[in-house]
């Protein structure tokens, strides 16, 4: 699914955007981070206007930023996310900064798309099998 950032800001405009973020804060990366659009929750979090540019350290792993999003986003502990870069799954241990090293765009974001997925189901539904 293409990003609604990439979608509605011109590739230039893109550009010129990391580029300033990458000159000011050299050890960091500028990340896109948006929610799927086909989530169950999509609509309320685009009502809600989170945030979806962050400067995330080369350092950190994909777990922290995990643990980053979900706590910006609010998503209820019972709810699973998924990040997906360019269409794959990366392990919780992997660098950020080793990912934006192959998976970067010609822009200079790393686009950082999640879905959520209830893991737990619904309290309310009880499986008796007396």
């Amino acid at each position: 699914m293409p990003s609604t950032y990439k979608k509605n800001t011109p590739l230039e405009d893109r550009k010129q955007k990391s580029a300033k973020m990458l000159t000011m804060y050299p050890n960091r990366i500028p990340v896109i981070v948006e929610m799927s659009t086909s989530s169950a929750n999509y609509t309320s979090y685009i009502e809600a206007a989170h945030k979806i540019k962050y400067l995330v350290p080369y350092d950190i792993c994909m777990g922290q930023l995990i643990k980053i999003i979900r706590d910006k986003v609010k998503i209820q502990p019972s709810t699973a996310l998924f990040f997906f870069i360019k269409n794959k799954l990366f392990p919780i241990t992997s660098l950020i900064g080793d990912i934006y090293g192959e998976y970067g765009d010609e822009d200079g974001f790393l686009y950082i798309e999640f879905c959520e997925e209830s893991t737990f189901g619904n309290s309310d539904h009880s499986d008796h099998s007396d």
